[in-house]
């Protein structure tokens, strides 16, 4: 009997065994979650901070446990950058042109502008009462330059 075709064969089925399990073994790294996590933007950052900041303050009022906060926002983190401007006079017409200012290739960055606030839900233990929820509001208030009606608090 030949065993070299035998021998071909195994090797064969060694070989698409070891393809099948690298195959299997990316198909569940990259779907396993670790491998598709997400990019936050500057607007995610800037929002989650807030709503840290004000419900570590809200569970700081006597008698409010467990605050959960949710912040809207319309628009985005906008970057803000230098600019340089320069304007022609020509047959008594003026021409101005405005250019972004570069240093090393890349645009130079001034500063930021924050999305306007355009909501906040409040979701806390012990805010059954009035005077509860008149001092969550006051402190939401107090924090962000947001007017009550776009304030809500909710007992939970």
């Amino acid at each position: 009997m030949d065993s070299a075709p035998l021998k071909k064969i195994k090797k064969e089925y060694v070989v698409a065994a070891i393809l099948f399990v690298i195959v299997i073994a990316v198909v569940f790294f990259t779907f396993n979650g670790k491998g598709t996590e997400e990019t936050k933007t500057d607007t995610e950052y800037y929002v989650a901070a807030l709503e840290k900041k004000l419900e570590k303050a809200i569970s700081g009022i006597d008698g409010i446990k467990k605050v959960n906060v949710v912040i809207s926002v319309s628009g985005a983190v906008e970057k803000l950058y230098q600019t340089d401007e320069k304007s022609v006079t020509e047959n008594g017409k003026t021409t101005v042109t405005t250019s972004t200012v570069f240093s090393g290739g890349k645009p130079v960055q001034i500063g930021e502008k924050y999305p306007e606030i355009t909501g906040i839900l409040v979701v806390c233990k012990g805010a059954n009462s009035v005077t509860d929820k008149m001092n969550v509001l006051d402190a939401v208030t107090a924090v962000f330059d947001v007017s009550c009606d776009k304030i809500r608090i909710i007992p939970q």
